[in-house]
C-alpha cells in the first residue's frame, strides 16, 4: 500500500481576501481504520495599511485564540477533517479578521486544506511615529502543521484493493516473493515471505 503511516506538513499561507487551496506534497496510506489528525496555527500575521502608508508583516498571534484542533477520523480515506474558524473580534463586535480553514485527506491520503471566507477588516494598534491608530488590515500570513497518524487498517491483506482477500492476492504475493516489495508485504516486515503468505491465507474472504 502506497503511503506512509505518518506525516506532518508545514503549510505557509497568503492571502489578501481571495480563497486558497493547499495539497500536501506527499501522502499516508489511504487504508487506515481511523487517522489521528492534528492541526496547530503556530503564527498570524498582517499587513496594514494607515493613510496610504503600509505597515507589517505585524505579529497578531498573541491577539488571537488557541486555535489548534483535530481528533480521531474513521478510516478508511477518503476523510473529512473538519473546519475550524477564527473570529476577532467575538460579535457583536465589528470583525477585525476571519477565516475558515477546511482539511481532508484524499482518496489516495494526500492532505488538502482550504481556507475562505476571509475577512480582513480594522483593528487598532500602536504604530511607530504614529501612535495608537485604526488601521485596515491588506494581507494575512499563516503558519500551520498539520500532522496526521494512519492507524490500523481495514484489510492488509488485500493487495490488489478490491475489498476481499482471494486468489488474486495471493498471486500478486507470489509475484513478489523474496522482495521487500511493500504493496505485497501483508505483515509490514519489510520482506514478503512464508509469514505473508500464512497472513493472507488467514484472512482469506471479503475484508
Amino acid at each position: 500500500m502506497v503511503g506512509a503511516d505518518s506525516a506532518s506538513w508545514p503549510i505557509s499561507i497568503q492571502t489578501s481576501g481571495e480563497d486558497v487551496s493547499w495539497t500536501s506534497p506527499d501522502e499516508v496510506r489511504p487504508d487506515g481504520g481511523e487517522y489521528d489528525l492534528q492541526v496547530s496555527i503556530t503564527g498570524v500575521s498582517v499587513d496594514v495599511t494607515y493613510f496610504g502608508f503600509n505597515f507589517g508583516p505585524i505579529d497578531v498571534s498573541d491577539q488571537l485564540p488557541d486555535s489548534s484542533f483535530g481528533g480521531i477520523v474513521e478510516g478508511p480515506c477518503p476523510i473529512d477533517g473538519g473546519t475550524t474558524s477564527i473570529l476577532e473580534p467575538a460579535p457583536p463586535e465589528p470583525v477585525t479578521i476571519a477565516f475558515d480553514i477546511e482539511l481532508l485527506l484524499d482518496d489516495n491520503g494526500f492532505g488538502n486544506m482550504l481556507m475562505d471566507n476571509i475577512v480582513l477588516g480594522t483593528a487598532t494598534t500602536s504604530i511607530p511615529i504614529f501612535g495608537e491608530v485604526t488601521v485596515q488590515l491588506e494581507t494575512v500570513y499563516v503558519d500551520l502543521v498539520m500532522d496526521v497518524v494512519a492507524i490500523g487498517t481495514p484489510c492488509s491483506s488485500d493487495l490488489n484493493g478490491d475489498n476481499q482477500t482471494n486468489v488474486d492476492d495471493i498471486l500478486q504475493l507470489l509475484g513478489a516473493y523474496g522482495t521487500n516489495d511493500p504493496d505485497s508485504d501483508v505483515d509490514g516486515d519489510g520482506a514478503v515471505g512464508v509469514n505473508d503468505v500464512l497472513a493472507l491465507i488467514a484472512a482469506w474472504g471479503p475484508c
